[in-house]
């Protein structure tokens, strides 16, 4: 049986739509953290062991007795509560189970005095749990902690189920202006928020929750849930989305996978499509996990006998050898089966600002992915972390959670620099079912931007398209445009400039507030109030669709000062209407010209089998200006007829 590779690292989450309700601001106050290093997870260590009894599980961002970061808001000093806000993804595994307690990892020397559960729904925050206790860490070397415990009493139990989609889970610190009392564990993410009353002196909206970003890691706390029922030898899959593959070829899927159990040495597991259910395949591990830890498979899915939409399941059979003592074995994905294989371009949006101090390597970040993927990717980069920063922007709200932070394809949310990497690698590995080209054109007095989007599709129905303005070049000397810089050598975040990682070395001789060339900036779009508001024609079956938008070219004065329309781009994208994903887009230069369609395959014998117009109407021969060819090769071209 074919051995398969099981990556050992913490995932990263995709976006949910939980806890909308739930209204955390950003801020710019810094956390401070009590390491010299840079937090990253190391996709080789393994999960450290729980320690938890046999009956008992650990819910929260992470479900092992990992810590390796302590961090602290210095300038907030005081008693300040802290959280974890779980979603229905952290919850669902461990329905049925009643919690019993709360766990979180407490800097040494520092004290908290009481712990909280709160259940985050549409109507607000209701208080679920509160216990008030006076808890102490022991004193010990730097940079280390203990793990605290507190038992609820039965009164204070109660039974996870689905009532309970979004939770926030927490305790109150003792802050002052030199200790670090968080625990956080660089190997997961999910943000760390803060209840505090910050003045919008110090980039605040006044008293509060505010979303800290997870920047330093995914804090440490957990939820104790107890149960007879768990089994020691148990996996639960997660469903996986729909993915394409091209008919004959066979794609390796990215399947996130909890262990309930209290070892993990292998796994089984079978695959369903068309009625089919393959013969069982085998995973061996080289150690035992032990308990908690959630982890990713790469699972092989064949395509489909023919293109469409298929409905396929990945069953975790066995664990350890015996029967998968899980509750829920099966997860659901779909099988988006292509004729063909089209180019992709991956589309990573960043959540960056002036004034946030861990952002230049977000800069850094995106400037590498540009040089390396060119026209195969878009970077769009949303200035959202301070409002006095001169590229603010409100309109396009992703919901991302601190900064830096990004979502490849509104996909895959991670670091931009340690994350997005390997995410925009595996999305361009994901075949599309369509390509846009677009062209953008000023008006009379260069206030509007006339945006025009062409898509030709392998399938057919309702997709969404969005346009956006994305600026290069954007730079000044005053002090409003200067980049905040927590990696210069006189902020004291490093001990030597060999500390970081080569390509960012440069931040070192930086001051603490440099001037930064910023390029992708987003500077206007086709949503408002987060609703995008372009339509789109339904799209042909292999054929050819257009749209039209106008967007409004931006007002503010300090913007206008520096901006260059000539390295002004127009990008269009294409959105899944089932999963929120961004299927393809394209980019062009405003007054440019539209970007070409391009796909894999080519071939210089080709005929033409269809002609169309610019406006997507299929012609019978040729007609003055853009002409589309759907060619014989499966292949669309565009041409100018004079």
């Amino acid at each position: 049986m074919k051995k398969l590779l099981l990556s050992a690292f913490a995932m990263l989450l995709a976006l949910t739509a939980g806890a909308q309700n739930f209204q955390a601001s950003k801020c710019d106050v810094k956390l401070d953290v009590q390491k010299a290093t840079v937090v990253k997870s190391d996709a080789k260590k393994a999960p450290a062991k729980s320690s938890v009894a046999e009956n008992q599980r650990f819910v929260g961002y992470y479900n092992t007795d990992d810590c390796d970061g302590y961090v602290g808001a210095t300038g907030l000093t005081g008693n300040n509560p802290v959280a974890a806000l779980l979603s229905a993804k952290d919850l669902v595994p461990y329905y049925g189970a009643k919690i019993v307690g709360i766990r979180f990892n407490l800097g040494e020397g520092c004290s908290a005095s009481n712990v909280f559960v709160k259940n985050v729904t549409t109507n607000g925050i209701d208080d679920l749990v509160t216990v008030a206790q006076d808890l102490q860490s022991p004193a010990g070397e730097k940079n280390t902690g203990s793990w605290l415990t507190v038992m609820f009493d039965a009164d204070k139990q109660f039974v996870l189920s689905d009532e309970y989609k979004n939770l926030l889970i927490g305790y109150t610190y003792n802050q002052t202006s030199s200790n670090y009392p968080v625990g956080v564990f660089s190997g997961a993410y999910g943000s760390l928020y803060m209840y505090a009353n910050i003045p919008a002196a110090q980039g605040g909206s006044g008293e509060g929750w505010y979303d800290l970003g997870s920047d330093k890691g995914a804090v440490s706390v957990q939820l104790i849930a107890e149960s007879d029922d768990f089994s020691p030898n148990a996996i639960i899959p997660f469903d996986f989305g729909k993915f394409n593959v091209a008919v004959g070829e066979t794609k390796m899927v990215s399947v996130s996978l909890a262990n309930l159990g209290t070892k993990f040495e292998s796994l089984d597991f079978t695959t369903t499509l068309e009625g089919k259910t393959s013969k069982e395949q085998h995973v061996a591990l080289d150690k035992d996990y032990g308990v908690g830890g959630t982890f990713t498979l790469n699972v092989p899915f064949e395509a489909a006998s023919k293109p469409g939409k298929y409905n396929v399941t990945f069953t975790v059979t066995k664990v350890n050898g015996v029967a998968n003592g899980a509750s829920v074995t099966s997860a659901q994905g779909i099988n988006n089966t292509l004729a063909q294989k089209l180019k992709k371009v991956a589309v990573v949006e960043e959540l960056t600002g002036t004034k946030c101090g861990w952002c230049p390597r977000g800069h850094v970040a995106m400037h590498n992915l540009s040089e390396k993927y060119g026209d195969q990717f878009i970077g769009i980069a949303m200035h959202q972390f301070s409002k006095t920063d001169p590229m603010y922007i409100t309109d396009y709200d992703l919901g991302l959670p601190g900064a830096p932070s990004a979502i490849v394809d509104r996909t895959t949310l991670g670091d931009p620099y340690y994350n997005m990497p390997a995410a925009v690698e595996a999305a361009l590995a994901n075949y599309p079912e369509a390509t846009v080209s677009v062209s953008g054109q000023y008006n009379a007095d260069s206030t509007q931007v006339e945006a025009t989007a062409t898509v030709t599709s392998l399938v057919s129905g309702q997709y969404e398209v969005a346009y956006m303005l994305v600026a290069d070049g954007l730079t000044s000397k005053t002090s409003s445009w200067k980049q905040a810089n927590y990696y210069s050598k006189t902020q004291g975040a490093f001990k030597s400039k060999s500390e970081l990682p080569e390509d960012l070395q440069y931040l070192w001789d930086e001051p603490t507030s440099y001037n930064q060339v910023y390029n992708d900036v987003l500077i206007a779009s086709s949503y408002s109030a987060s609703k995008n508001h372009a339509e789109f024609d339904e799209f042909v079956e292999n054929g050819v669709t257009t749209g039209n938008y106008t967007l409004t070219m931006p007002t503010k004065k300090a913007l206008l000062k520096v901006l260059d329309k000539k390295k002004v781009s127009v990008v269009a994208v294409i959105i899944d209407p089932e999963t929120g994903a961004i299927v393809n887009a394209g980019k062009a230069l405003v007054g440019a010209g539209s970007t070409g369609i391009i796909t894999v395959n080519n071939s210089a014998n080709a005929t033409v089998v269809a002609r169309y117009a610019a406006d997507g109407t299929q012609i019978s021969a040729p007609v003055k200006g853009i002409n589309i060819l759907k060619m014989s090769d499966g292949t669309t071209r565009k041409v100018m007829v004079k």
